[in-house]
Order: C-alpha cells, then sequence, then structure tokens
C-alpha cells in the first residue's frame, strides 16, 4: 500500500496488542489500540478505519459485537478475529458472517504481515472498482448527462468546493460520489452527513464535535464530521436546511480550514474538500434572507446542475432497464417491458425522478403475471397517459410543427434502439455527429 494505513487494534491482553501494534505500526501503519469492546466503540464512532483486528473474547463482550458495528457503519472494512485455540469454531463462523480471516494465539508475527498486506491490498483493489465504475452509476446518454459526466470529470482533480444542485431523486448523492471516486483524496475518508436528518440540538455536534461535559449527555470527548472527514472529503446533503447561526461557522470553517468543539477552547486545523449539495433555489433563499450570500458565494465555486428526468425522456428506457435489471436479479426471475409499457413511461414526467421510475419499475414488476411488463401494469398514473408515439408512427397530431414530429421521433428510435444513439443514426438515415447536433439543439 501506498499510503498508511489506519488499523484498529482491540485485544484485552497487553502484551498482545503491544507486540501486534509494533509490527503493524513499524510497517507504516497507524494503530489505534483498544483493551476492551467499550473502547473500541468510542474509536468507531469517531474514526473510520482501513482495517479492524478484534479478539474475539473480550472482558466486556465479544468480537462479533465489534464485527455487526463495523459492518453497519463501514460494510467495506476487512476484520480480523484473533482468537484462543478452544474458540477456533467461533472463529471460523465468523469468517462466514463477513469476518476477512482469523489468527490463533499465540500469533504467527509472520502471518499477521501476511494476512493484514492481504486484506490492505483488498481495500485498494476494491476502492480501484468503486472508481472506474463511478462515472457508469450516472446513467444516461442524453446531452445533459453527458454534460454533467465532463463537469465531474472537470472539478474532480481540484480542490474546488462543488455544489450539486437537483431536485429530489435526480442523483446528487451518487455525483458526489463521483467526484470523491475520481479525486486524488479517493483513498481516503468520504463523510457524509444529511443536515436535514440532523436535530437543531445535535447537528452543531455532530458536525464539528463536543468536549466532555459539554452539554447534558456529553459523557466523553467525540469528534465532530470534519475532524473525520480530515484528509479526505465531507458530503454535506441538504445544505440549504442547515440553521443561520450554524451557517456563520460552516463560513469560518471553508475559510479558515479550521473547527472548534462545542464547549471547547482550542481551534483544530482541518483539511477536507466540501461537496455540498440541494434541492432548493439558494439564490431564492439568500433573498429571502434565509441562506447567508457569503456562504452560498463560498459554496458556488463550481455549480453542477442535475437535469430531471421530465429533460431528458430519452434516458427513460436506460434507467428502467437498469432498474429492471436489479429487481430481476433480486426476485431472480426475468422480465422485461413490451415497447408500449416504455413509451408509456416515456410520457409519464417523472416529479420525483429516477427515484420514482424505481419504484414503479418494482411496482410493475410485481404486477406482471408474466415475463412482459405490459401498460395495464404500470402505477395508475403511468398507464393512463396517452404513450409516446411508437417510432414506426410519429403521431401526426394536429398543430405539431415537422421540428416537433422529428424530435418526437428521433427520441422514439433512440428508445426503440436503448438509447444506442449509432444504431438511431444508422436506422434515421443520417449520421451520428448529425444525431448528436440535433440531441443537443433539442436541449439548449
Amino acid at each position: 500500500m501506498s499510503r498508511k494505513c489506519r488499523i484498529l487494534l482491540i485485544d484485552d491482553h497487553d502484551a498482545t496488542r503491544e507486540t501486534i501494534a509494533e509490527v503493524l505500526e513499524d510497517t507504516g501503519h497507524t494503530v489505534s489500540p483498544a483493551e476492551n469492546m467499550a473502547r473500541a466503540l468510542e474509536h468507531l464512532e469517531a474514526n473510520d478505519f482501513d482495517l479492524i483486528l478484534t479478539d474475539l473474547k473480550l472482558p466486556d463482550g465479544d468480537g462479533m459485537r465489534i464485527m455487526e458495528k463495523s459492518k453497519s457503519l463501514y460494510p467495506a472494512t476487512p476484520i480480523v478475529m484473533i482468537t484462543g485455540h478452544g474458540s477456533i469454531e467461533n472463529a471460523i463462523e465468523a469468517t462466514k458472517l463477513g469476518a476477512y480471516e482469523y489468527l490463533t494465539k499465540p500469533v504467527d508475527l509472520n502471518k499477521l504481515r501476511v494476512i493484514v498486506a492481504n486484506a490492505l491490498h483488498l481495500v485498494q483493489l476494491e476502492r480501484k472498482v468503486v472508481r472506474a465504475s463511478a462515472l457508469e452509476a450516472l446513467i444516461g446518454q442524453s446531452a445533459k448527462m453527458a454534460q454533467v459526466r465532463e463537469q465531474i470529470r472537470q472539478v474532480a482533480q481540484t480542490d474546488a468546493t462543488v455544489l450539486i444542485q437537483g431536485e429530489s431523486g435526480t442523483g446528487k448523492e451518487l455525483v458526489a460520489n463521483a467526484i470523491q471516486s475520481l479525486s486524488r483524496r479517493a483513498g481516503e475518508s468520504f463523510v457524509k452527513v444529511n443536515v436535514a436528518a440532523l436535530t437543531k440540538e445535535l447537528i452543531e455536534s455532530e458536525l464539528f464535535g463536543h468536549e466532555k461535559g459539554a452539554f447534558s449527555g456529553a459523557i466523553r470527548q467525540r469528534k465532530g464530521r470534519f475532524e473525520l472527514a480530515d484528509g479526505g472529503t465531507i458530503f454535506l446533503d441538504e445544505i440549504g436546511e442547515m440553521r443561520l447561526d450554524l451557517q456563520v461557522k460552516l463560513l469560518r470553517t471553508l475559510q479558515e480550514q479550521e473547527i472548534d468543539r462545542v464547549g471547547g477552547t482550542e481551534t483544530i486545523p482541518v483539511d477536507c474538500r466540501v461537496i455540498a449539495a440541494t434541492n432548493r433555489d439558494l439564490k431564492a433563499k439568500v433573498q429571502a434572507g434565509e441562506f447567508r450570500e457569503d456562504l452560498y458565494f463560498r459554496l458556488n465555486v463550481f455549480r453542477i446542475a442535475i437535469p430531471p428526468l421530465r429533460e431528458r425522456p430519452e434516458d427513460v428506457p436506460l434507467l428502467a432497464g437498469h432498474f429492471l435489471h436489479r429487481f430481476a436479479a433480486r426476485y431472480e426471475t426475468e422480465k422485461q417491458f413490451s415497447d408500449e409499457a416504455l413509451r408509456h413511461l416515456q410520457a409519464y414526467d417523472w416529479p420525483g425522478n429516477a427515484r420514482e421510475l424505481e419504484n414503479a419499475v418494482e411496482s410493475s414488476f410485481v404486477r406482471a403475471p408474466g415475463s412482459l411488463i405490459e401498460p395495464a401494469m404500470l402505477p395508475e398514473e403511468i398507464s393512463g397517459l396517452s404513450p409516446v408515439p411508437p417510432a414506426d408512427s410519429p403521431g401526426l397530431a394536429p398543430g405539431l410543427t415537422i421540428e416537433q414530429l422529428e424530435k418526437q421521433y428521433i427520441y422514439a428510435e433512440l428508445a426503440r434502439f436503448d438509447g444506442n444513439k449509432t444504431h438511431a443514426a444508422k436506422s434515421l438515415g443520417i449520421g451520428l455527429k448529425t444525431l448528436y447536433r440535433k440531441l443537443e439543439a433539442y436541449e439548449s
């Protein structure tokens, strides 16, 4: 591994813990030791780790509880169990439940080095897979989605603050994931905060941390999300819901790259990139006095606007097919939409965007008795619509201009070929560059 990794080591035996920590630190890693489950859980709540090594038997619990907590917080972090010979069966059971490997006591240090190296190599490979697939998660071949992907590529390699704007269900978190995965901070912490989901009593402590005794219930010091993101990236979702008084503190953090814990007197430097997202019109909130103008300018260094699904109907068949494939795997049966059903899906305006489409696809999948999903099996608000005319019948409705008919026909051909522009252009009898030019004109 080229970078220093963070390892949580849990063992109640002092000599074993100290020996293992020394071996791991000699290989260049940072080790956080814990002598019991309570201390280990404190570490897990305050930090993320690349690897966890835990004794199976602890004075106040067991390693299985540690694994359960870790999997809920950091599903991709590998866990190595350490156990005495009398508990090997339990360790084997732990590997079946998700542990990466197990070691028996007394620990073979050479074997320890090999297992740790292999586990961390696995972490690195998984991050490369996530990095490679980040843009692929943004499904759509429309000109507007191509522009979003290009903007992601432009900003990812910088440390510029990014503001992602889009309606609910358009994929703001997917865009944030892609930016992080393609950035130079890809191997570091990526901390996500849904501002709207935090209560007004907890949000300041969650973001900036608190000192022991700072308020009722603060029984120990706790790092906030900005500290956890140090060296990496923090994603502030639904930033438009933040209270005005906290906006002042956030602005200072962005400008000075430092935070103050609640109840603390020490200023703590933090180095993290900020990505913010909102489904609100922040300019309108600024004018209404509900959002600070200086914070808006500080967040709006690089803006990415995600188009709603109604503005890119040619992407609907692609997304529907993607969700259909997912539910086919979940329900272990193959189904497909009829051409007529796809045209109904394209005719709907999707106020809930991709999230609503996903729910509609699952509903239709469950309703369909056979392998073909017909319009009658779609949700009522969709099945009752007049479908987008098929490619061989562009719909000679009164009042349509030649340009409108051409646009309708081109979108229908794209749907027929599942968004494949090369095949659609060939069927239309035009060049691929001409097709791209027309699509860009439609989107402008």
